[in-house]
Protein backbone atom coordinates (compact mmCIF):
# COMPACT_ATOMS: atom_id res chain seq x y z
CA UNK A 1 0.00 0.00 0.00
CA UNK A 2 1.34 3.37 -0.87
CA UNK A 3 1.74 5.66 2.34
CA UNK A 4 2.65 9.26 2.51
CA UNK A 5 2.30 12.10 5.33
CA UNK A 6 2.55 11.72 8.34
CA UNK A 7 5.78 10.20 10.35
CA UNK A 8 5.91 6.80 12.02
CA UNK A 9 6.50 7.16 15.58
CA UNK A 10 8.53 4.17 17.31
CA UNK A 11 6.02 1.43 17.97
CA UNK A 12 4.43 1.87 14.47
CA UNK A 13 4.15 -0.23 12.23
CA UNK A 14 2.90 -0.06 8.02
CA UNK A 15 0.34 -1.04 6.28
CA UNK A 16 2.56 -3.57 4.39
CA UNK A 17 4.27 -4.86 7.64
CA UNK A 18 2.82 -8.26 8.26
CA UNK A 19 4.27 -8.89 11.45
CA UNK A 20 2.45 -11.55 13.70
CA UNK A 21 -1.14 -10.70 12.64
CA UNK A 22 -0.74 -14.47 10.79
CA UNK A 23 -0.88 -16.34 14.28
CA UNK A 24 -3.09 -14.12 16.58
CA UNK A 25 -6.77 -13.94 16.84
CA UNK A 26 -8.16 -10.45 14.89
CA UNK A 27 -10.77 -8.54 15.23
CA UNK A 28 -11.06 -5.51 12.89
CA UNK A 29 -13.60 -2.46 14.34
CA UNK A 30 -14.08 0.07 11.80
CA UNK A 31 -15.50 4.00 12.90
CA UNK A 32 -16.18 6.54 10.75
CA UNK A 33 -16.45 10.26 11.76
CA UNK A 34 -18.47 11.69 8.40
CA UNK A 35 -20.74 10.62 5.89
CA UNK A 36 -18.97 11.08 2.76
CA UNK A 37 -16.53 7.76 3.26
CA UNK A 38 -13.50 9.00 0.31
CA UNK A 39 -13.11 12.17 1.78
CA UNK A 40 -13.80 11.64 5.82
CA UNK A 41 -11.61 11.63 8.32
CA UNK A 42 -11.64 7.98 10.10
CA UNK A 43 -9.91 4.84 11.69
CA UNK A 44 -10.16 0.73 11.41
CA UNK A 45 -9.15 -0.71 14.67
CA UNK A 46 -7.44 -4.22 14.68
CA UNK A 47 -6.79 -6.20 17.86
CA UNK A 48 -4.53 -9.19 17.03
CA UNK A 49 -3.95 -11.02 19.85
CA UNK A 50 -2.47 -8.99 23.08
CA UNK A 51 -1.75 -6.22 20.32
CA UNK A 52 -3.89 -3.01 19.63
CA UNK A 53 -3.23 -1.48 15.99
CA UNK A 54 -5.72 1.24 14.55
CA UNK A 55 -5.29 2.29 10.92
CA UNK A 56 -5.78 5.83 10.49
CA UNK A 57 -7.30 6.58 7.30
CA UNK A 58 -6.15 10.30 6.25
CA UNK A 59 -7.03 10.13 2.39
CA UNK A 60 -4.48 9.47 1.26
CA UNK A 61 -2.17 8.75 4.34
CA UNK A 62 -2.80 5.56 5.89
CA UNK A 63 -0.93 5.24 9.34
CA UNK A 64 -0.75 2.06 11.42
CA UNK A 65 0.30 2.49 15.45
CA UNK A 66 0.39 -0.63 17.86
CA UNK A 67 -0.21 -0.66 21.14
CA UNK A 68 0.30 -3.60 23.53
CA UNK A 69 -3.05 -3.95 25.69
CA UNK A 70 -1.81 -3.96 29.53
CA UNK A 71 -4.75 -5.98 30.61
CA UNK A 72 -3.77 -9.14 28.42
CA UNK A 73 -2.09 -11.74 29.81
CA UNK A 74 -0.57 -13.65 27.32
CA UNK A 75 0.23 -17.24 29.09
CA UNK A 76 -2.82 -17.21 30.60
CA UNK A 77 -4.60 -16.76 26.73
CA UNK A 78 -2.26 -19.27 25.22
CA UNK A 79 -3.57 -22.35 28.18
CA UNK A 80 -7.33 -22.06 26.74
CA UNK A 81 -6.15 -21.21 23.10
CA UNK A 82 -4.23 -24.64 23.01
CA UNK A 83 -6.72 -27.11 25.21
CA UNK A 84 -10.44 -25.55 24.46
CA UNK A 85 -12.03 -25.87 21.13
CA UNK A 86 -12.52 -22.40 19.84
CA UNK A 87 -16.00 -21.01 20.80
CA UNK A 88 -15.81 -22.21 24.24
CA UNK A 89 -17.96 -22.64 26.09
CA UNK A 90 -21.07 -22.32 23.46
CA UNK A 91 -19.88 -24.51 21.13
CA UNK A 92 -19.35 -27.66 23.28
CA UNK A 93 -21.82 -29.76 25.59
CA UNK A 94 -21.81 -28.62 29.56
CA UNK A 95 -19.96 -31.65 30.36
CA UNK A 96 -17.13 -31.41 27.92
CA UNK A 97 -14.56 -29.48 30.59
CA UNK A 98 -15.29 -31.75 33.64
CA UNK A 99 -14.79 -34.78 31.08
CA UNK A 100 -11.53 -33.46 30.04
CA UNK A 101 -9.97 -33.13 33.96
CA UNK A 102 -10.63 -36.44 34.79
CA UNK A 103 -9.45 -37.83 31.80
CA UNK A 104 -6.48 -35.99 31.30
CA UNK A 105 -4.63 -37.32 34.79
CA UNK A 106 -5.84 -41.14 33.63
CA UNK A 107 -3.98 -40.59 30.18
CA UNK A 108 -1.14 -39.92 32.26
CA UNK A 109 -1.56 -42.52 34.39
CA UNK A 110 -2.14 -44.65 31.23
CA UNK A 111 0.97 -43.78 29.35
CA UNK A 112 3.00 -44.51 32.56
CA UNK A 113 1.46 -47.99 32.58
CA UNK A 114 2.72 -48.75 28.98
CA UNK A 115 5.75 -47.28 29.62
CA UNK A 116 6.27 -49.94 32.47
CA UNK A 117 5.18 -52.49 30.60
CA UNK A 118 7.23 -52.28 27.49
CA UNK A 119 10.51 -52.35 29.82
CA UNK A 120 9.04 -55.67 31.13
CA UNK A 121 8.56 -56.99 27.45
CA UNK A 122 11.89 -56.01 26.65
CA UNK A 123 13.67 -57.41 29.21
CA UNK A 124 11.59 -60.55 28.75
CA UNK A 125 12.45 -61.45 25.19
CA UNK A 126 16.35 -61.46 26.49
CA UNK A 127 17.26 -57.61 25.01
CA UNK A 128 21.19 -57.46 25.85
CA UNK A 129 22.58 -60.66 26.91
CA UNK A 130 23.90 -60.68 30.15
CA UNK A 131 23.28 -57.25 31.24
CA UNK A 132 19.24 -57.76 30.30
CA UNK A 133 18.03 -55.60 33.04
CA UNK A 134 20.25 -52.24 32.48
CA UNK A 135 19.78 -52.93 28.21
CA UNK A 136 16.13 -53.46 28.60
CA UNK A 137 15.73 -50.25 30.44
CA UNK A 138 18.30 -48.47 28.56
CA UNK A 139 15.95 -50.02 25.45
CA UNK A 140 12.77 -48.54 26.66
CA UNK A 141 14.18 -45.36 27.50
CA UNK A 142 14.76 -45.06 24.00
CA UNK A 143 11.13 -46.20 22.71
CA UNK A 144 9.46 -43.65 25.22
CA UNK A 145 11.62 -40.91 23.50
CA UNK A 146 10.61 -41.87 20.40
CA UNK A 147 7.17 -42.15 21.95
CA UNK A 148 7.17 -38.42 23.12
CA UNK A 149 8.61 -36.72 20.38
CA UNK A 150 5.61 -38.29 18.41
CA UNK A 151 3.23 -36.73 21.39
CA UNK A 152 4.42 -33.39 20.29
CA UNK A 153 3.15 -34.05 16.81
CA UNK A 154 0.10 -34.41 18.03
CA UNK A 155 0.06 -31.61 20.42
CA UNK A 156 1.04 -29.47 17.38
CA UNK A 157 -1.52 -30.42 15.18
CA UNK A 158 -4.39 -30.36 17.57
CA UNK A 159 -3.47 -26.60 18.91
CA UNK A 160 -2.68 -25.44 15.41
CA UNK A 161 -4.78 -26.82 12.75
CA UNK A 162 -8.00 -27.88 14.66
CA UNK A 163 -10.08 -25.51 13.13
CA UNK A 164 -9.53 -26.66 9.39
CA UNK A 165 -10.32 -30.20 9.43
CA UNK A 166 -14.39 -29.99 8.89
CA UNK A 167 -14.67 -28.12 5.46
CA UNK A 168 -12.00 -30.92 3.59
CA UNK A 169 -12.10 -33.92 5.37
CA UNK A 170 -11.15 -36.07 2.82
CA UNK A 171 -8.22 -33.54 1.46
CA UNK A 172 -6.79 -33.69 5.12
CA UNK A 173 -7.08 -37.03 5.27
CA UNK A 174 -4.91 -37.68 2.29
CA UNK A 175 -2.65 -34.85 3.65
CA UNK A 176 -2.42 -37.44 6.76
CA UNK A 177 -1.07 -40.26 4.85
CA UNK A 178 1.43 -38.31 3.17
CA UNK A 179 2.83 -37.49 6.43
CA UNK A 180 2.46 -41.05 7.88
CA UNK A 181 4.27 -42.50 4.89
CA UNK A 182 7.17 -40.41 5.47
CA UNK A 183 7.52 -40.97 8.92
CA UNK A 184 7.43 -44.80 8.32
CA UNK A 185 10.03 -44.38 5.81
CA UNK A 186 12.31 -42.62 8.09
CA UNK A 187 11.69 -45.38 10.94
CA UNK A 188 12.18 -48.02 8.38
CA UNK A 189 14.92 -46.46 7.31
CA UNK A 190 16.83 -47.36 10.79
CA UNK A 191 17.59 -50.91 9.28
CA UNK A 192 20.28 -49.42 7.07
CA UNK A 193 21.89 -46.77 9.50
CA UNK A 194 20.99 -48.61 13.30
CA UNK A 195 23.18 -46.40 14.80
CA UNK A 196 21.30 -43.66 14.32
CA UNK A 197 17.89 -45.07 16.05
CA UNK A 198 16.51 -42.78 18.27
CA UNK A 199 17.18 -39.86 15.41
CA UNK A 200 15.56 -41.54 12.80
CA UNK A 201 12.90 -43.70 14.96
CA UNK A 202 11.89 -40.02 16.72
CA UNK A 203 11.44 -38.19 13.43
CA UNK A 204 9.48 -40.85 12.33
CA UNK A 205 6.60 -41.26 14.97
CA UNK A 206 7.02 -37.80 15.16
CA UNK A 207 5.92 -37.24 11.90
CA UNK A 208 3.88 -40.30 11.82
CA UNK A 209 1.99 -38.47 15.30
CA UNK A 210 1.38 -35.42 13.22
CA UNK A 211 -0.38 -37.62 10.94
CA UNK A 212 -2.26 -39.23 13.11
CA UNK A 213 -3.38 -35.53 14.60
CA UNK A 214 -5.22 -34.92 10.94
CA UNK A 215 -6.29 -38.48 9.99
CA UNK A 216 -8.62 -38.66 13.91
CA UNK A 217 -10.45 -35.68 13.40
CA UNK A 218 -11.06 -36.42 9.59
CA UNK A 219 -12.37 -39.99 10.53
CA UNK A 220 -14.69 -38.42 12.93
CA UNK A 221 -16.14 -36.66 10.82
CA UNK A 222 -16.50 -39.32 7.94
CA UNK A 223 -17.76 -41.02 10.57
CA UNK A 224 -20.81 -38.86 12.01
CA UNK A 225 -21.92 -38.25 7.91
CA UNK A 226 -22.58 -42.01 7.62
CA UNK A 227 -24.90 -42.24 10.75
CA UNK A 228 -28.15 -40.71 9.26
CA UNK A 229 -30.07 -42.26 12.01
CA UNK A 230 -28.84 -40.39 15.28
CA UNK A 231 -26.18 -43.93 15.21
CA UNK A 232 -22.85 -42.77 15.11
CA UNK A 233 -22.10 -45.47 18.09
CA UNK A 234 -23.36 -47.97 16.10
CA UNK A 235 -21.56 -47.27 12.99
CA UNK A 236 -17.95 -46.61 14.92
CA UNK A 237 -18.35 -50.33 16.64
CA UNK A 238 -19.35 -51.63 13.29
CA UNK A 239 -16.25 -49.48 12.06
CA UNK A 240 -14.15 -51.46 14.87
CA UNK A 241 -15.00 -54.73 13.32
CA UNK A 242 -13.93 -53.96 9.89
CA UNK A 243 -10.68 -52.32 11.46
CA UNK A 244 -9.47 -55.84 13.60
CA UNK A 245 -10.53 -57.79 10.66
CA UNK A 246 -8.28 -55.72 8.42
CA UNK A 247 -5.63 -56.10 11.30
CA UNK A 248 -5.55 -59.67 11.86
CA UNK A 249 -5.55 -60.14 7.96
CA UNK A 250 -2.40 -57.15 7.67
CA UNK A 251 -0.60 -59.38 10.55
CA UNK A 252 -1.02 -62.90 8.76
CA UNK A 253 0.03 -61.70 5.95
CA UNK A 254 3.28 -60.09 7.75
CA UNK A 255 3.87 -63.13 8.94
CA UNK A 256 4.60 -65.06 5.57
CA UNK A 257 6.38 -62.20 4.22
CA UNK A 258 8.97 -61.91 7.33
CA UNK A 259 9.58 -65.37 6.97
CA UNK A 260 9.87 -65.44 3.03
CA UNK A 261 12.37 -62.71 3.59
CA UNK A 262 14.38 -64.60 6.44
CA UNK A 263 13.96 -67.69 3.88
CA UNK A 264 16.10 -65.50 1.50
CA UNK A 265 18.84 -64.02 3.63
CA UNK A 266 18.74 -61.10 2.50
CA UNK A 267 16.69 -58.62 5.07
CA UNK A 268 17.37 -55.31 2.89
CA UNK A 269 14.02 -56.97 0.63
CA UNK A 270 11.80 -55.73 3.24
CA UNK A 271 12.76 -52.01 2.10
CA UNK A 272 10.75 -53.00 -1.46
CA UNK A 273 8.37 -55.16 -0.37
CA UNK A 274 7.03 -52.15 2.39
CA UNK A 275 7.57 -49.59 -0.31
CA UNK A 276 4.99 -51.58 -2.54
CA UNK A 277 2.81 -52.66 0.39
CA UNK A 278 2.63 -48.38 1.16
CA UNK A 279 2.57 -47.37 -2.39
CA UNK A 280 -0.60 -49.41 -2.43
CA UNK A 281 -2.29 -48.65 1.19
CA UNK A 282 -1.99 -44.67 0.04
CA UNK A 283 -3.90 -45.90 -3.77
CA UNK A 284 -6.33 -47.51 -1.82
CA UNK A 285 -6.78 -44.75 0.53
CA UNK A 286 -7.27 -42.19 -1.92
CA UNK A 287 -10.10 -44.81 -3.75
CA UNK A 288 -11.75 -45.38 -0.36
CA UNK A 289 -12.34 -41.26 0.15
CA UNK A 290 -12.91 -40.37 -3.65
CA UNK A 291 -16.08 -42.54 -3.15
CA UNK A 292 -17.44 -40.25 -0.19
CA UNK A 293 -20.72 -38.32 -1.32
CA UNK A 294 -20.19 -35.41 1.56
CA UNK A 295 -23.44 -33.26 1.61
CA UNK A 296 -22.13 -30.40 3.09
CA UNK A 297 -21.33 -27.37 1.26
CA UNK A 298 -17.71 -26.70 1.32
CA UNK A 299 -15.82 -24.13 -0.76
CA UNK A 300 -14.88 -26.40 -3.78
CA UNK A 301 -18.51 -27.99 -3.92
CA UNK A 302 -19.92 -24.14 -3.99
CA UNK A 303 -17.16 -23.30 -6.73
CA UNK A 304 -18.76 -26.24 -8.84
CA UNK A 305 -22.37 -25.20 -8.22
CA UNK A 306 -21.57 -20.74 -8.78
CA UNK A 307 -19.73 -21.85 -11.87
CA UNK A 308 -22.47 -24.56 -12.93
CA UNK A 309 -24.89 -21.67 -12.46
CA UNK A 310 -22.83 -18.88 -14.18
CA UNK A 311 -22.58 -20.86 -17.23
CA UNK A 312 -26.77 -20.98 -17.39
CA UNK A 313 -26.23 -24.95 -16.70
CA UNK A 314 -28.08 -27.46 -14.32
CA UNK A 315 -26.62 -27.59 -10.63
CA UNK A 316 -24.40 -30.31 -9.75
CA UNK A 317 -26.10 -33.37 -7.06
CA UNK A 318 -24.10 -34.70 -4.39
CA UNK A 319 -22.64 -37.43 -6.21
CA UNK A 320 -21.75 -35.78 -9.37
CA UNK A 321 -20.12 -32.68 -7.23
CA UNK A 322 -18.13 -34.68 -5.05
CA UNK A 323 -16.91 -36.55 -8.02
CA UNK A 324 -15.72 -33.28 -9.79
CA UNK A 325 -13.94 -32.11 -6.88
CA UNK A 326 -10.27 -31.89 -7.31
CA UNK A 327 -9.27 -34.22 -3.57
CA UNK A 328 -5.96 -32.42 -3.17
CA UNK A 329 -6.73 -28.92 -4.61
CA UNK A 330 -5.96 -26.25 -2.14
CA UNK A 331 -9.89 -24.27 -1.79
CA UNK A 332 -8.36 -21.24 -2.08
CA UNK A 333 -6.79 -21.56 -5.30
CA UNK A 334 -10.09 -23.52 -7.08
CA UNK A 335 -11.54 -20.95 -9.31
CA UNK A 336 -13.05 -18.84 -8.77
CA UNK A 337 -9.93 -18.57 -6.04
CA UNK A 338 -10.54 -16.13 -2.89
CA UNK A 339 -8.94 -16.45 0.41
CA UNK A 340 -11.41 -16.34 2.95
CA UNK A 341 -11.37 -14.28 6.01
CA UNK A 342 -8.19 -11.89 5.75
CA UNK A 343 -7.68 -9.23 7.72
CA UNK A 344 -7.58 -5.74 6.17
CA UNK A 345 -3.84 -5.72 6.23
CA UNK A 346 -3.57 -8.87 4.05
CA UNK A 347 -6.45 -8.04 1.61
CA UNK A 348 -5.06 -4.59 0.92
CA UNK A 349 -1.52 -5.03 0.73
CA UNK A 350 0.06 -3.25 -2.41
CA UNK A 351 -3.18 -1.02 -2.84
CA UNK A 352 -3.23 2.25 -3.15
CA UNK A 353 -4.76 4.05 0.32
CA UNK A 354 -8.04 5.17 -0.89
CA UNK A 355 -8.93 1.76 -2.35
CA UNK A 356 -10.04 0.85 1.62
CA UNK A 357 -12.17 4.08 1.81
CA UNK A 358 -13.24 2.89 -1.61
CA UNK A 359 -14.32 -0.58 -0.53
CA UNK A 360 -15.91 0.12 2.39
CA UNK A 361 -18.41 2.20 0.62
CA UNK A 362 -18.92 0.00 -2.22
CA UNK A 363 -19.72 -2.83 0.31
CA UNK A 364 -21.67 -1.35 2.81
CA UNK A 365 -24.59 -3.11 2.21
CA UNK A 366 -22.72 -6.71 2.98
CA UNK A 367 -21.51 -8.94 5.45
CA UNK A 368 -18.06 -8.94 3.86
CA UNK A 369 -15.56 -6.88 1.40
CA UNK A 370 -14.11 -8.67 -1.41
CA UNK A 371 -10.87 -7.32 -2.92
CA UNK A 372 -10.23 -8.72 -6.59
CA UNK A 373 -6.53 -8.25 -7.82
CA UNK A 374 -4.90 -10.33 -10.40
CA UNK A 375 -7.66 -12.59 -10.90
CA UNK A 376 -7.83 -13.75 -7.45
CA UNK A 377 -10.18 -12.81 -4.12
CA UNK A 378 -9.41 -11.39 -0.57
CA UNK A 379 -12.08 -11.72 1.64
CA UNK A 380 -12.77 -9.72 4.85
CA UNK A 381 -16.04 -10.90 6.73
CA UNK A 382 -17.47 -8.78 9.52
CA UNK A 383 -18.47 -10.00 12.60
CA UNK A 384 -21.79 -11.69 12.34
CA UNK A 385 -21.65 -12.77 8.74
CA UNK A 386 -23.21 -16.18 8.07
CA UNK A 387 -22.20 -19.05 6.01
CA UNK A 388 -24.46 -17.48 2.71
CA UNK A 389 -22.26 -14.22 3.01
CA UNK A 390 -19.42 -16.41 2.30
CA UNK A 391 -21.43 -18.42 -0.61
CA UNK A 392 -21.97 -14.43 -1.99
CA UNK A 393 -18.66 -13.43 -1.61
CA UNK A 394 -17.93 -16.46 -3.72
CA UNK A 395 -20.60 -16.14 -6.19
CA UNK A 396 -19.30 -12.29 -6.96
CA UNK A 397 -16.02 -13.57 -6.94
CA UNK A 398 -17.27 -16.09 -9.61
CA UNK A 399 -19.20 -13.45 -11.82
CA UNK A 400 -15.65 -11.66 -11.80
CA UNK A 401 -13.65 -14.94 -12.97
CA UNK A 402 -16.22 -15.42 -15.62
CA UNK A 403 -16.10 -11.92 -16.90
CA UNK A 404 -12.21 -12.48 -17.45
CA UNK A 405 -11.60 -9.46 -14.94
CA UNK A 406 -7.77 -9.19 -13.71
CA UNK A 407 -7.95 -6.92 -11.08
CA UNK A 408 -11.58 -5.06 -10.42
CA UNK A 409 -12.17 -1.19 -10.68
CA UNK A 410 -14.69 -0.05 -8.36
CA UNK A 411 -17.31 0.03 -11.30
CA UNK A 412 -16.67 -3.11 -12.55
CA UNK A 413 -17.46 -4.33 -8.52
CA UNK A 414 -20.34 -2.08 -8.11
CA UNK A 415 -21.15 -4.22 -11.67
CA UNK A 416 -20.61 -7.68 -9.88
CA UNK A 417 -22.68 -6.51 -6.68
CA UNK A 418 -25.63 -5.85 -8.79
CA UNK A 419 -25.14 -9.17 -10.74
CA UNK A 420 -25.16 -10.79 -7.17
CA UNK A 421 -28.42 -9.00 -5.61
CA UNK A 422 -30.30 -10.01 -9.37
CA UNK A 423 -29.41 -13.64 -9.16
CA UNK A 424 -28.69 -14.57 -5.86
CA UNK A 425 -31.96 -15.51 -5.00
CA UNK A 426 -32.11 -17.94 -7.82
CA UNK A 427 -28.91 -19.40 -7.61
CA UNK A 428 -30.07 -20.65 -3.87
CA UNK A 429 -33.28 -21.71 -4.55
CA UNK A 430 -30.74 -24.40 -7.78
CA UNK A 431 -29.09 -25.48 -4.96
CA UNK A 432 -31.70 -26.12 -2.51
CA UNK A 433 -33.77 -28.06 -5.40
CA UNK A 434 -30.12 -29.82 -5.95
CA UNK A 435 -29.71 -31.28 -2.22
CA UNK A 436 -27.25 -28.71 -1.24
CA UNK A 437 -28.39 -26.13 1.88
CA UNK A 438 -26.01 -23.27 1.42
CA UNK A 439 -27.35 -21.75 4.69
CA UNK A 440 -25.23 -24.52 6.54
CA UNK A 441 -22.17 -24.04 4.47
CA UNK A 442 -19.08 -25.31 6.81
CA UNK A 443 -16.09 -22.97 4.93
CA UNK A 444 -12.85 -22.26 6.85
CA UNK A 445 -13.04 -18.45 6.77
CA UNK A 446 -10.15 -17.24 9.43
CA UNK A 447 -10.59 -15.69 12.66
CA UNK A 448 -10.30 -11.56 11.47
CA UNK A 449 -13.97 -9.54 11.42
CA UNK A 450 -15.04 -6.31 10.64
CA UNK A 451 -17.00 -4.88 14.06
CA UNK A 452 -20.33 -2.46 13.23
CA UNK A 453 -19.72 1.50 13.97
CA UNK A 454 -20.80 1.21 18.33
CA UNK A 455 -19.71 -2.11 19.00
Amino acid sequence: MHLSGQPVKPGQQLLGDRGRTHTCRRIIRKVWAAQDVKQSRGTVTEVAGQQLKTYRIDAPTVVVSSSESPTQDKKTLSLPALFLPRGFPESVSEDYLDYQLWAFPSHVLGWLSISLVTSSLLKAVGLGGSATGAAAAGAAIKWITKDGAGSIGRLVVGGRLRGVFDEDPKRWRMIAEGFATTGLALQIATELVPGQFVLLAGLGNLTKAVGKGMSKPCFRIIQTHFARQNNVGSVAATEEVWEVAAQLLGLALSIGVLKGIEATHVPQNVLWIWALAQAGHVTLRFKSLSSLQLTVVNQKRACLLIRAHLKGRPLPGRQECNAAEPLLQNPATFQPAVRLGCSVQEAFQGLPSHALAEHLELYEQEQYVLVWQQGSGRLVLRKGSQPQDEIRALWQAGWLWTQRVDSATPDQLRRSLTALRQSFANFAQQAEASGWDINSACICSGEPRLLADGS
